[in-house]
């Protein structure tokens, strides 16, 4: 299955690693509270088990046991929970909580082995159960999950026949037993986290389809105005430049009226091909706006860049070479308006984007075929709000 472009190897449960690394935040973040129950659960059935052995099987509730349930095995699953709740827990969590997990399973594994050297057979059974519970109650990936418990079955069988002396026959038995719960285990597992990654990836096409030009492939409107609200607020924190291009078709109407329409959308994905090709870093996007009128949104990138991207999308176009009988150029050609600013309070993003449309008026009636860049005091970006004005009342252009 192909997801924008990127591979997606449903049948071993891997994603390419950029569209893994969103999968494991995401299916964190929405699992979590689900987590903290289960070891809130887990704890309660551990001191639960610890009180039934001490009624039933007092015997083996003694000091070793004590020590490892609660010097151990009670900590450890208070510290897993624990990782839930620290600051990126999504990243800190499924690194520590494997090796928290296999302590556990060897310390159920040496108290099962220590009941059987000491005459009590049935504790041998609990490995199971601390096998069921890192398959599911954990929240570990699969991968995870079955790497822990296939070494925590290497180290029964090494300990069952070095430190405690099984029996070939009792060994086999209770190898073979848990070798099974596993096989049962990897089954189930198998088939949740696939069912949990194929709904992750149809609501993410969903959302992706929900936010992309259904012509072009790029974002749309909506996106635009979401990701613009997001980074201009990014800005503010990071007091980093913010630049915004308006890119527009010139005589786009009289192009779809000599050529017919199917030639104007050949000529948008055109384009659109053109302004995906200027974005490269992860805040930049490029956006289908509306009819013929496209934006390509910087951050971090002063005038400058800005221009320099805009100089690029004007020479893209310009080598496609695509004609264009009612231009002055005789081939198509675009208008860029650009405007840049550090968000600062009392400023907008709104303002932003009338100053980028006023910068876009101003290339047009210069002649079109051009960049022009818009640097306004900034008292008149405060406000938000632009009327449109002649060119002369604009700061210096550079026209291409």
């Amino acid at each position: 299955m192909w997801f924008r472009g990127r591979r997606v190897k449903q049948t071993t449960l891997k994603f390419d690693p950029a569209l893994e690394s969103a999968y494991a935040v995401e299916r964190f973040t929405e699992s979590r509270q689900f987590v903290r129950g289960n070891l809130l659960v887990l704890m309660a059935i551990m001191v639960a088990v610890f009180a039934t052995d001490r009624i039933v099987m007092p015997e083996v509730a003694a000091l070793p046991a004590l020590a490892a349930r609660l010097a151990y095995m009670l900590p450890a699953l208070a510290l897993a929970f624990g990782m839930t709740l620290v600051p990126r827990a999504e990243y800190w969590y499924p690194r520590v909580t494997p090796v928290i997990a296999f302590g556990m399973l060897c310390a159920v594994l040496i108290l099962g082995l220590w009941a059987w050297q000491h005459g009590e057979g049935r504790l041998i059974v609990r490995p199971i159960f601390a096998a069921i519970a890192i398959y599911f109650m954990l929240g570990l990936n699969f991968r995870t999950a079955v790497v822990v418990n296939a070494i925590g079955v290497v180290c029964f069988l090494l300990l069952a026949s070095t430190w405690a002396g099984m029996p070939g026959d009792e060994l086999l038995f209770s190898l073979s037993t848990l070798l099974l719960t596993n096989v049962l285990c990897i089954a189930g597992a198998y088939k949740l986290e696939h069912a949990q990654r194929a709904v992750w990836l149809k609501a993410r096409l969903l959302a992706g389809y929900a936010l992309q030009d259904g012509l072009t492939g790029l974002a749309n409107r909506r996106r635009f105005d979401e990701h613009f609200e997001r980074i201009w607020k990014q800005g503010q924190r990071d007091r980093k430049p913010v630049s915004l291009l308006l890119v527009d078709i010139d005589r786009f109407k009289d192009y779809n009226d000599r050529y017919g329409h199917q030639a104007g959308d050949e000529a948008l994905k055109a384009l659109a091909r053109v302004l995906a090709a200027s974005v490269r870093r992860p805040f930049d996007i490029a956006t289908r706006y509306g009819g013929e009128e496209f934006t390509v949104l910087l951050y971090d990138a002063g005038m400058g860049a800005a221009a320099e991207t805009a100089e690029s999308i004007m020479l893209g176009l310009r080598e496609m070479a695509i004609p264009h009988a009612d231009s002055a150029t005789g081939r198509l050609s675009v208008s860029i308006g650009i405007a840049s600013a550090i968000p600062e309070a009392g400023r907008s993003a709104a303002g932003l984007l009338q100053l980028a449309d006023q910068a876009l008026y101003a290339a047009k009636d210069a002649g079109r075929n051009r960049l022009h860049v818009l640097e306004a005091e900034y008292e008149h970006l405060r406000t938000g709000s632009f009327e449109r004005r002649p060119i002369g009342d604009f700061s210096p252009v550079s026209g291409k």
